[in-house]
């Protein structure tokens, strides 16, 4: 390893042990899956990590971003709130204004002991399917403050002490929650994950004594604060600016503009994300967190280093020691910062804070022609709306957060967008829900899961494109909330690259279809009607024309690009029946015509973005890009 020093563990003991480490994480997060009740659950909106005793992130490799840096703050709370803990306790914690991401996000934090020294913090956070919001949704858009929200907010509580339920704990949960069942039993599943890594860390330093695993935590830090560095060397240095709007929102008209200035020192190995200059708590729940909007700026850079070209795996560990290269610097009272209590950070997971991630990764194509991605989508439209009513097949009232589809992710200079993206903050690592299960434990139906065709942003490398979903009550009426973004203000394409088509609702009912403009949604649905949610797409990166027509071909192939647009933006003739995909083949020689006469109309629509890659890789090789 580059640096080493005295005392440093050798290479292949940090790989064995940092990767038992992830091991211990991974079977967290199949103890979950198989034994949470809820939807939710299933879908693996939850994240486990293991955080050393100095509340410093040391294994997360399945993590969502919007869950992930807030694991070390929580795991400070938890000391310094409660700093008489022991072995056998247990702290749930949900408390938005102390390391927590927003009061959906439950946390089970187990302070992990070895011959009676605090050595680690077991954490699972998890979303739930209620935490007692005035309304049957854990999204409260609309709430001017957290009081609005109603959700029980835990500030790091001893949920657990001599490994017992804490009962009054336990009774408040019951006495609030819709469906608590279902939040019990997810409950006992974070619980269990958490107890699990208890086990496994105790063998771990039984294993390989406590000196060594101390060493190790240093150690491993250190190396990762080491391989950030040198990924950020392989940028170019500069200052850089992003800029993106959140839609209009009710109350706000105008939107929310955000602002970001980047600056890239390469020689240090460093990245200084600078978020202050954006505007005040708003009165509604888009407010950020401080994790989430800290998660925002570190989880963009890290997207950015492990997509550069000709890197096909991630290179950059995702922990405290990478961390320490990115410094986020946030203000008080912003929307983009350090809320005030009792400013709501309802949705502080998505919408503002993937907005955030958005610009980030989109301002580093300034940089140079092959750096950074595209915007990716945007919007929580029904497909991952919250669903509730009254289910006559059991006799009680029913909550879940759908999970019936996906939204496409950015492109890069090198590679398409990852198609099941859902939204930034959950980077593709969200699962959806079975059609089949979903039916049989809920009363609903799925009428159609599918690609959304023609919604990518086109691109020398394409967007993603969205999904379409349409679902609706079975027997009795069904309440769905949602909310769509991303609407007015598309995300971006790069270095050429096209927008994707914005998200969409419909409502169906009697065979009619009837568009649904509603920024909140709030539907009602009887037995017979549906809702058809159409996500975005990421967008495109370098221009359409640029674009291999064999892929071209194969998109439409896949019915997930037409024969007209394939004919119309990315200039590519085919030949053969459309509608039997199998015949059809491109025309090569009509195919250069047709590109060869969209240069002429603007001669600078192909090449322009191919020279200037080529004349910034030329000047990178002499050192001076």
């Amino acid at each position: 390893m580059a640096g080493n020093r005295a005392g440093r563990l050798d290479a292949t003991t940090l790989a064995v042990m940092s990767n038992r480490l992830d091991s211990i994480t991974r079977e967290m997060s199949n103890t979950v899956v198989r034994t949470a009740r809820s939807t939710t659950m299933a879908a693996r909106d939850f994240s486990c990590c293991i955080v050393s005793a100095g509340h410093e992130l040391l294994s997360c490799p399945e993590g969502m971003p919007a869950h992930v840096f807030g694991m070390g703050p929580s795991a400070r709370s938890m000391a310094e709130l409660q700093p008489g803990f022991a072995e056998g306790d247990a702290f749930l914690h949900n408390d938005p204004y102390i390391g927590n991401s927003h009061a959906a996000d439950h946390q089970i934090l187990v302070p992990v002991f070895f011959e009676g020294e605090h050595v680690f913090t077991a954490c699972t956070k998890a979303h739930q399917v209620d935490v007692g919001n005035a309304l049957p949704t854990t999204y409260m858009p609309m709430a001017r403050d957290v009081y609005a929200e109603g959700a029980l907010i835990f500030p790091c509580v001893r949920v657990q002490a001599g490994y017992h339920d804490v009962a009054d704990i336990i009774r408040m949960c019951e006495r609030r929650i819709r469906g608590f069942e279902i939040w019990y039993g997810d409950y006992l599943a974070q619980l269990g994950a958490a107890r699990l890594a208890e086990r496994r860390l105790k063998e771990f330093c039984a294993k390989f004594g406590i000196g060594t695993v101390r060493r190790f935590v240093r150690d491993w830090l250190d190396y990762s604060e080491e391989v950030t560095a040198e990924a950020i060397r392989s940028l170019p240095s500069g200052r850089i600016e992003g800029r993106t709007t959140v839609d209009p929102f009710p109350g706000i008209p105008d939107g929310i503009p955000l602002k970001v200035t980047i600056d890239v020192d390469a020689a240090e190995g460093r990245v200084v994300v600078d978020l202050r200059d954006n505007p005040d708590c708003v009165p509604a729940g888009l407010n950020l967190t401080e994790t989430t909007a800290t998660n925002g700026g570190v989880a963009g850079v890290l997207c950015v280093l492990n997509s550069m070209p000709r890197r096909h795996s991630a290179i950059v560990p995702n922990n405290s020691g990478s961390f320490r290269r990115i410094q986020v610097l946030l203000r008080g009272n912003c929307v983009v910062g350090i809320p005030r209590h009792p400013a709501s950070c309802s949705l502080a997971t998505n919408t503002v804070a993937d907005r955030v991630h958005g610009m980030i990764i989109h301002a580093f194509t300034g940089l140079g022609p092959d750096v950074g991605l595209a915007e990716p989508c945007y919007g929580s439209p029904p497909y991952m709306g919250v669903a509730s009513g009254f289910d006559r097949r059991r006799g009680k009232f029913y909550i879940l957060q759908i999970a019936s589809g996906t939204a496409g992710g950015p492109a890069s200079s090198e590679c398409d967008g990852w198609l099941m993206l859902l939204v930034a903050n959950a980077a593709g690592m969200a699962y959806i829900d079975s059609t089949e299960v979903q039916e049989q434990k809920n009363p609903l139906v799925v009428w159609d899961k599918a690609i959304r065709p023609d919604s990518e942003g086109a691109g020398r490398f394409r967007g993603a494109p969205g999904n379409v979903c349409i679902y609706g009550p079975r027997f009795d009426p069904m309440e769905v909330h949602y909310f769509l973004e991303g609407v007015v203000n598309l995300p971006q394409g790069a270095r050429g690259g096209q927008p994707p088509t914005g998200p969409e609702v419909w409502r169906v009912h009697g065979g009619e279809w009837r568009q649904v403009h509603d920024t909140i949604g709030a539907a009602v649905l009887a037995p017979g009607q549906a809702l058809v949610s159409l996500s975005a797409g990421g967008g495109g990166f370098g221009e359409p024309l640029e674009r291999s027509p064999a892929l071209v071909l194969e998109d439409v192939v896949e019915r997930w690009v037409s024969v007209d647009r394939a004919a119309q933006v990315y200039r590519v003739v085919l030949r053969g029946d459309p509608s039997r995909p199998e015949t059809l083949q491109v025309d090569e020689a009509a195919t250069a015509a047709r590109r060869a006469a969209a240069r002429r109309e603007d001669p600078g629509a192909g090449p322009r973005h191919e020279r200037a890659r080529e004349a910034w890789w030329a000047a990178a090789a002499l050192g001076t890009a």
